[in-house]
């Protein structure tokens, strides 16, 4: 799942708050999510197009994280955007 594209849902808007929290908000359900900074930088790979995979060596180098741990962070996000409609894989998406 690594290789796969994920792309944010057309229905989800982003906006940082004061406190430099990111929530999504998916205007047709109605669904709010906060993303802390990890959460941050893993939503903007999914709009910029970058595999699940490029988004994991982009946390290990700014992060300081070992692979592994990012790519969790990654797939577990991943999963719960998708799982909550946030977010759509290329299989679903097309």
């Amino acid at each position: 799942m690594l290789d796969d594209k994920v792309k944010p849902h057309a229905e989800v808007v982003d906006t940082k708050l004061d406190e430099g929290e990111v929530v999504l908000l998916h205007l047709e359900s109605k669904i709010y999510y906060s993303l802390n900074p990890t959460g941050e930088r893993i939503w903007q790979g999914l709009k910029e197009g970058l595999s699940l995979r490029e988004i994991s060596r982009r946390l290990q180098e700014e992060f300081d994280v070992d692979e592994e741990n990012a790519h969790r962070s990654v797939l577990d996000l991943v999963n719960e955007l998708c799982e909550q409609n946030l977010a759509l894989s290329d299989a679903r998406s097309s």
